[in-house]
């Protein structure tokens, strides 16, 4: 038999160790049933990808050119699906309603997330044939004028005598 002192020092050794131990956790098993997940770098299907070009902060999808742009607007047009291209404008733009009709998506007074902050756009999703065209308009009100201003000054900064005609015919070509 050991002495009363060596057992006491041995159970509360065992005690000590017995309150500290703690079981492993294990992770649970994956369900058999669960699917594999996706990548991120992976499409869903039918959703487009952004490509490299940009219209007033837009970032134009793959598959899809710029026919032509102007001032306050632009034409692009791509062999891409309507719905897909609707989903792609929904992610890239701020709006408080879209237009859904049965030729045509439209987005009004619209912010483009990576455009100009002062700016408001429509974006209008329609199919044409095989393409789906979008077409982007720049419907930002222009700044009221300067106060005091006669109407012959008002008529000359928009580039026109006071009977509607141009001042400078040259700038009709």
């Amino acid at each position: 038999m050991r002495p009363p002192t060596q057992l006491a020092l041995w159970l509360a050794a065992s005690l000590a160790c017995a309150c500290s131990w703690k079981p492993l956790k294990q992770k649970p098993a994956p369900a058999a049933s669960a699917k594999p997940k996706k990548p991120l770098d992976h499409l869903a299907p039918d959703e487009l990808a952004p490509g490299t070009l940009e219209v007033y902060g837009f970032p134009v999808p793959r598959g899809m050119q710029l026919e032509s742009r102007l001032k306050d607007r632009a034409y692009i047009s791509g062999r891409v699906s309507p719905e897909a291209l609707a989903n792609y404008v929904r992610e890239h733009v701020s709006v408080s309603h879209v237009e859904i009709g049965a030729a045509r998506t439209i987005f009004p007074m619209a912010r483009i997330k990576a455009g100009p902050r002062d700016k408001s756009f429509t974006l209008e999703v329609l199919p044409d044939g095989p393409k789906t065209r979008l077409i982007i308009k720049d419907t930002t009100p222009p700044p009221p004028p300067p106060p005091g201003l006669s109407d012959e000054e008002r008529w000359r900064r928009a580039g026109l005598k006071p009977d509607g005609s141009p001042l400078d015919m040259n700038t009709l070509q």
